[in-house]
């Protein structure tokens, strides 16, 4: 049988266990997305991260895409996982608190992470050592875990994209030692950036703005290439999650308003190939599940929806955008006694494992 792991992190202030990390598999019964369940398989010990007898509280995490680890960060540490087992690998001082991180896509077996401390720093768990890739102008800035940030990757090249929210700009920078020095790109449009995302295979960078308006921009040259934009007839705040399918040229959009977004961006021109309103909660994250060909939104609230889409097999009769997302009814996914839904801030998923 097969599963997709699903990692939520949870807000600490709502649960009693609130220095273990939570792992939630979702197993299809069948190809029919009704017969899915939910069980949770790992509960991950950080009551002794670093050897201290005080309980870190986790507040990020990260699963490596081409293996079935998670990295997980607590306090100053930053502790990797087996997602098979649950047993601790190794862990790392980074030496302030991670505001956000992720894998990196090209410097092997490392996490990039942005800190407290405003520094963007790389942690290689094979040699155990970090190195700053970046330090603030302003030697006295800092941020909280709580100060929303993005962090873009892509596979192409060894940087990352990193921005805070409703700023005007995005630095990127290279994502080795030596790599490329630290440079501001300010942005064409004269609005705040809600959000960052790359294409996991196209040489684009996604930058959302704050009026719904989503600029893709090449990665190499930083050239617009095209505008995800509605008419002034649907009323968006702005991207809250991204997510692509892994062959098709389609892009989803997750808007801060609740409306879920459907692109086919494979033309010159893209055009919006769904669109339906979740709710009126902000969508925080999206994701495509290859295995099962569905889409699963979070809201804020701690609300999960499943999604099929409709293919068009005729094109001489192309479907209606109101149609091509069909939601998808599912099992009770977990006990709120134990996890409110609420209680949900983050949503990753990984890819098949073997179950």
């Amino acid at each position: 049988m097969y599963a997709i792991a699903i990692v939520f992190v949870l807000y600490h202030q709502m649960l009693s266990c609130s220095n273990q990390l939570i792992f939630v598999l979702l197993f299809p019964i069948s190809y029919d997305t009704k017969s899915m369940e939910w069980t949770t398989v790992q509960h991950l010990d950080l009551r002794h991260v670093g050897r201290s007898s005080k309980p870190f509280q986790h507040h990020a995490a990260a699963f490596r895409p081409s293996q079935a680890l998670v990295a997980v960060a607590a306090g100053t540490y930053v502790t990797e996982f087996d997602a098979y087992t649950g047993s601790k690998i190794s862990s790392i001082n980074i030496g302030a608190p991670v505001v956000r991180m992720s894998y990196s896509l090209t410097s092997g077996h490392a996490v990039i992470a942005i800190l407290e401390d405003c520094t963007i720093r790389s942690c290689d768990f094979d040699t155990e050592q970090t190195w700053v890739l970046h330090s603030p102008e302003k030697k006295m800035e800092r941020i909280t875990v709580d100060t929303v940030v993005y962090l873009a990757l892509t596979p192409l090249q060894p940087v990352v994209f990193f921005g805070f929210h409703r700023r005007m700009s995005v630095t990127v920078v290279g994502t080795v030692e030596g790599g490329r020095a630290p440079t501001k790109i300010k942005a064409d449009m004269k609005k705040p950036i809600v959000n960052l995302a790359c294409h996991p295979r196209l040489a684009v960078l996604y930058v959302a703005y704050s009026d719904g308006l989503i600029r893709a921009y090449n990665i190499h040259t930083y050239a617009v290439l095209y505008t995800l934009q509605l008419d002034n007839t649907i009323k968006l705040i702005g991207a809250g999650a991204f997510a692509f399918h892994p062959t098709l040229e389609w892009t989803f959009v997750g808007d801060r308003r609740g409306t879920l977004l459907a692109w086919d961006v494979s033309t010159e021109r893209p055009i919006m190939i769904g669109i339906t309103q979740v709710s009126y909660q902000p969508i925080i994250s999206v994701a495509w599940l290859p295995m099962l060909r569905i889409l699963v939104t979070l809201s804020k609230d701690g609300t999960l929806h499943v999604w099929k889409t409709r293919v068009v097999v005729n094109s001489n009769r192309p479907g209606m955008q109101a149609n091509f997302l069909s939601l998808q009814q599912l099992n009770k996914l977990i006990s709120h006694a134990f996890y409110p839904s609420k209680a949900v801030k983050l949503f990753i998923p990984y890819q098949e494992l073997e179950v």
